[in-house]
């Protein structure tokens, strides 16, 4: 029987009961994954008759000094790595994780601290769960957990920092849906409607997120400006159940400008920089200044200029057919800034001049670094950022290629999220935009992020890019590296990159890569990697990567395992995807490379398929692909490999994704690739 639950009352009793049981068992599977540095060393115990505390100190030692894990050992000294093998030693003795750690504790609470480093540095893939256990046990001190939490690098909030048990953050065509106080299994089913419509539809449910611990996932394909009305089921292990309602307004099309606040570049600009901040120029919530451009007036600077535009950390302000044309490092400028908008915007010619050229890579100056992170769009630690049809192209200095080391040169738009307020944190839009460079002058990445190996790196958290046309680098046409909580790529045209989207690692997830077209890959050289990179679920844990509905078909790799800190583990949902290879030999021409087979991984009704094999080429762990693969035949595998843009194959209600899959007006097949321009 369907009983309704009041917000907070639901929420107290979550947080004030705890579920440890559910916590352990969510924790159960992952502590087999051999991967660990802590699984490493009770599997070689299994070998020795009877190891003793010094034998499992040496192990541990030793793994504390590679080069994968010497970052999680780095909150643990040298002299207190004692208390590790202390840990593993009751472990080996049949106590789980959080009574090894409890044993510590009691034995000598002046260890309790180490302990809890230690199964932190140990066990990385079980470090959230494993908190969300010691939080909910009274004898130990919840402030000091949070200490000990935050100096391993842990994404921890604060029990004030709770809002109502569901919070949501909209975008313009989605919304992030969040639930607080749950347990690990708690199924979250989803629908909504529209305001002015009767009919429900139904959303993807919400999955667990470990960091933060709480259920989320957006709610894709909607209207702007448009009030929705939502729906929660929380359904818990023991059968029950409680519904939660909300409502959310997606945000308009184009921000509320304040009429006596629009200024006209041909009325004022008088060349050089465009310095909002020394002009003052900015609007508050509800009315935003704009700044309207004219094809015959650019902003026009000289390599004396460092940027084109600086907005400093102004904020509110919407920018309109706005040209610009030179600066030394960046085309636009911002630090600290929170609600910037631009709108057909064409940017060109910026970049440090590439006066001296070494091992291949380009220098301004000889006693210089190579030139680097020069970006079109550069919004440093600034959020709540829309960029849309815009055309960013001819940046001065070309990248170098991956024969002169990695990658280093010019960007179109790079992420920096991590805002300094909380509320301002993400929220980075980018849509419908052509960012493209030229066969023989190429960016490095076309969109890169800062802090990659960082939860607050990157586009942070609920962003979207979509509908962009990304074309010539010689590293990643995208990269979402870093924090990617529900941050959504998706209709996406990718070509002529190194690798197409990068996403490693996913320090905190879930993240949703839908509906892309990725071909025809290759750097300047004609080398390249993958279509989707993905790893560093260990080295920087812990982020789940959802792959629905992509269109691949490269010579090389499609879905494969990169390194981050030695590191080549990743966590992924690979459903519906269409992913065609067309070479084999050592290292090219998988499907899917996937060393590692992290259990929580999931594959399901994925068509991949190796044109110089005749059949897939993937690691051994996706031969069970659970939801059953596509099967199809050498000449429809060619015919969808020559195809461009979209394919459509039957469709098979059993793998319908609620809010994401796109079906054929009768209902027959299902879209893979880009959105159609007409509906079918």
């Amino acid at each position: 029987m369907m009983r309704k639950i009041i917000w907070q009352a639901l929420l107290v009793t979550a947080l004030v009961c705890g579920t440890p049981a559910l916590a352990q068992k969510a924790n159960a599977g992952q502590k087999q994954f051999a991967q660990q540095p802590g699984m490493q060393v009770l599997d070689g115990l299994e070998k020795q008759r009877t190891p003793n505390h010094q034998q499992i100190l040496a192990h541990i030692q030793k793994l504390a000094r590679s080069h994968t894990f010497k970052h999680l050992f780095a909150p643990l000294p040298d002299n207190r790595r004692d208390t590790a093998a202390t840990v593993l030693l009751n472990m080996h003795n049949g106590q789980s994780l959080v009574r090894a750690v409890g044993s510590v504790a009691k034995q000598d609470s002046k260890q309790t601290k180490w302990a809890v480093l230690a199964a932190f540095a140990l066990f990385p893939l079980d470090r959230y769960a494993l908190l969300r256990e010691l939080q909910g046990d009274d004898r130990y001190d919840q402030a000091a957990l949070r200490r000990y939490a935050n100096v391993a690098g842990m994404t921890v909030s604060e029990a004030s920092d709770v809002p109502d048990i569901v919070s949501s953050t909209p975008l313009i065509e989605s919304v992030a849906l969040t639930v607080h106080g749950q347990a690990p299994d708690t199924v979250a089913n989803v629908k909504y409607r529209a305001q002015d419509e009767q009919e429900w539809r139904q959303a993807r449910a919400l999955e667990w997120e470990p960091v933060q611990q709480v259920l989320t996932g957006p709610i894709v394909h909607l209207q702007p400006n448009t009030r929705y009305h939502i729906q929660i089921e929380l359904q818990n292990s023991g059968a029950e159940t409680a519904e939660l309602s909300h409502t959310v307004t997606t945000r308009p099309d184009t921000p509320p400008v304040d009429p006596d606040n629009i200024h006209r570049l041909s009325d004022f600009y008088q060349g050089g920089t465009l310095d909002i901040e020394a002009l003052g120029i900015q609007g508050k919530p509800g009315a935003w200044a704009k700044i309207v451009g004219d094809p015959d007036t650019p902003i026009t600077v000289s390599q004396e200029d460092r940027y084109a535009i600086n907005i400093g950390d102004n904020s509110y302000i919407y920018f309109e057919n706005v040209t610009t044309r030179g600066a030394r490092v960046h085309g636009v400028y911002a630090e600290n800034a929170h609600h910037i908008w631009f709108n057909g915007c064409d940017i060109a010619d910026w970049g440090r001049q590439p006066n001296i050229m070494k091992n291949g890579r380009a220098y301004e100056l000889e006693d210089a670094q190579p030139i680097n992170y020069d970006s079109a769009l550069y919004f440093k630690q600034s959020g709540v950022i829309t960029v849309e049809n815009c055309y960013v192209h001819q940046p001065t200095p070309s990248a170098n290629t991956w024969e002169h080391g990695h990658p280093k040169g010019a960007n179109a738009f790079l992420a920096y999220g991590n805002h300094p307020d909380p509320e301002y944190k993400g929220q980075i839009i980018l849509r419908n935009n052509r960012f493209v460079g030229e066969p023989g002058h190429r960016f490095n990445d076309i969109i890169e992020g800062r802090k990659n190996g960082a939860a607050l790196g990157g586009f942070v958290r609920h962003s979207a890019i979509y509908n962009n046309t990304l074309a010539y680098a010689n590293d990643d046409a995208l990269e979402i590296d870093g924090g990617q909580h529900n941050v959504l790529v998706y209709n996406n045209d990718i070509s002529h990159t190194y690798t197409g989207i990068s996403a490693i690692p996913a320090r905190v997830g879930p993240s949703f890569i839908f509906n892309n077209y990725i071909h025809d890959l290759g750097d300047e050289n004609g080398k390249q990697w993958a279509a989707i990179k993905l790893g560093g679920l260990v080295a920087g844990p812990m982020g789940k990567v959802n792959l629905f509905h992509n269109f691949i078909t490269v010579a090389r790799n499609g879905i494969t395992a990169s390194r981050f800190k030695d590191d080549d583990t990743f966590w992924v949902n690979a459903q519906n995807n269409i992913v065609i290879t067309e070479k084999d030999s050592n290292m090219v021409g998988y499907n899917v490379y996937d060393p590692q087979a992290y259990p929580g991984s999931e594959f399901s009704h994925n068509l991949f398929y190796n044109l110089a094999l005749g059949e897939a080429k993937v690691t051994d762990n996706i031969s069970q692909d659970k939801g059953g693969s596509i099967t199809v035949d050498q000449q429809r595998a060619m015919q969808l490999a020559e195809q461009s843009e979209r394919a459509w194959l039957p469709a098979n209600a059993l793998h319908y994704i609620q809010g994401f899959t796109q079906v054929s007006a009768d209902g027959e097949t299902l879209l893979y690739g880009l959105k159609p321009a007409q509906p079918r």
